[in-house]
């Protein structure tokens, strides 16, 4: 298998530029990617995170010992070689304020649960850390994050089925002696999840607060962000999961997934127009970039699809130009004898059509004489992706069909299609397996002698 994904070592590193910097990272010969020079990391140590400051003057790396949950946040200043003497221990999560001096970090309780936000500033000592929020309920992680345009800094209250977001000045100076405003975009409601980013003056914000709980963008007014203020930019249909959002100075950038497969769309901020990606394939999943600048009007997102391994593009959303970047060529594959295709089987109880995505030969022929081997999962919202696989290759090259069976349980066409897979509906995964089964039998593609099937963790229980 080696063979198949057999690519050069040594590539030209593809770089993220954020304010007139630009930045990557670099595979040697030896094929050791080197994110920093071990002479500065412990013994069993691990790299968790790096991050710049606003200024890009101080580098900050979180290493964890192996086998342990928080770590040690050290700084190192550009102009110098060595490691400041100041170390941050017991970090779970860090974030940069943007005044180039202040850290934001979270820390936890003794069982591992994030429940703290401190506040450093360069060139004190952790003993003179402020505390900022700390929450004592015990069913509720907090994690920190900024928003896009580094205005502001995010404390996220996560619970299994709800969350609520804090915001405060990402620029608040501490040595006032007076402690930030913490304003509260929403109050907490069960089974209500949502989460915030910010451009201009407006909070724009991903949530499920519907009643069929599908994911939809608002924009609330920074002034007053309460949920009744919220206005609807963009809704998931019946079908449809946003699943993220980008923000930049001019557009934002919405991920979703529509009939199992990825729609990537450009909100222009100025005009309220939205305009769809024209994706380089069909059949694929596609991942975000790092994508740190928010001046720009381009992204980067990576592409994998059954016969491509995470290929690199660019797009300029203004121009509406799509750039390959980097392409890897999948050594011994002729694409041109392979395809994709998707049909659709109806459900036991009626209810649903269950997407299938068959890979196979284009001269494939519906004679019930083809080995056939069946993927899903169907459980917790995880999708069964289109992507690359290599185990798949051997298979195709010997004639074979994989057939991926979208069954309810995952998400792929929409937070319903998760519920009506769980709990009381948990049978339908199984009956949407056997009909995806029994169709690709009565529709020729194979017999019960030659018809096969994997399912990998949850994904076990099918079989």
């Amino acid at each position: 298998m080696k063979q198949v994904l057999r690519t050069k070592r040594i590539s030209a590193p593809l770089t993220t530029v954020v304010k007139g910097y630009e930045y990557y990272t670099k595979t040697s010969r030896h094929g050791m990617e080197i994110l920093l020079d071990s002479a500065y990391l412990p013994d069993n140590c691990n790299v968790k995170k790096v991050l710049l400051s606003t200024g890009h003057q101080i580098f900050s790396f979180l290493t964890l010992e192996e086998g342990e949950e928080l770590g040690s946040l050290h700084f190192r200043d550009l102009n110098r070689s060595e490691p400041f003497e100041e170390v941050l221990e017991d970090v779970f999560n860090f974030v940069w304020g943007n005044d180039n001096k202040t850290v934001y970090y979270t820390k936890s309780t003794d069982v591992l649960r994030p429940h703290q936000v401190w506040a450093h500033r360069i060139g004190t000592s952790q003993e003179e850390d402020i505390l900022v929020f700390q929450e004592d309920d015990d069913s509720i992680f907090v994690d920190v994050g900024s928003t896009k345009d580094q205005r502001f800094v995010t404390i996220n209250g996560n619970s299994l089925s709800s969350s609520e977001v804090r915001v405060l000045d990402a620029g608040h100076d501490f040595s006032t002696g007076v402690l930030p405003q913490l304003t509260v975009v929403a109050p907490r409601e069960d089974g209500v999840e949502y989460y915030v980013d910010h451009h201009d003056d407006h909070y724009y914000i991903l949530t499920n607060a519907n009643p069929k709980k599908n994911f939809r963008v608002m924009r609330a007014n920074r002034n007053d962000p309460n949920r009744e203020s919220w206005v609807e930019l963009m809704e998931a249909k019946d079908g449809e999961k946003i699943e993220d959002v980008d923000i930049f100075k001019n557009f934002m950038v919405i991920y979703a997934k529509r009939d199992a497969l990825p729609v990537v769309t450009c909100y222009h901020f100025e005009t309220g127009m939205a305009h769809e990606v024209p994706l380089p394939e069909q059949f694929c999943t596609i991942g975000a970039g790092v994508n740190l600048d928010y001046e720009t009007d381009s992204f980067q997102f990576t592409l994998n699809s059954p016969y491509a391994h995470e290929a690199t593009y660019e797009y300029d959303m203004a121009s509406r130009v799509m750039t390959a970047l980097r392409v890897h060529p999948i050594h011994r594959l002729d694409r041109s004898k392979y395809t994709c295709t998707r049909i659709n089987v109806d459900s036991e109880d009626g209810k649903a059509k269950i997407p299938v995505t068959l890979l196979h030969r284009k001269n494939l022929q519906l004679n019930g004489r083809n080995p056939t081997l069946m993927r899903a999962y169907g459980a917790y919202g995880v999708p069964t992706d289109v992507d690359f696989r290599v185990e798949h290759f051997p298979l195709l090259e010997r004639g074979w069909i994989i057939a991926l069976a979208h069954v309810r349980g995952g998400s792929e066409l929409g937070t319903m299609w998760y519920h009506q897979g769980k709990l009381e509906h948990k049978r339908n995964t199984f009956t949407d397996f056997i009909n995806v089964a029994e169709h690709l039998v009565e529709a020729g593609y194979t017999n019960p002698r030659r018809l096969t099937a994997s399912g990998v963790s949850a994904g076990g229980l099918l079989m």
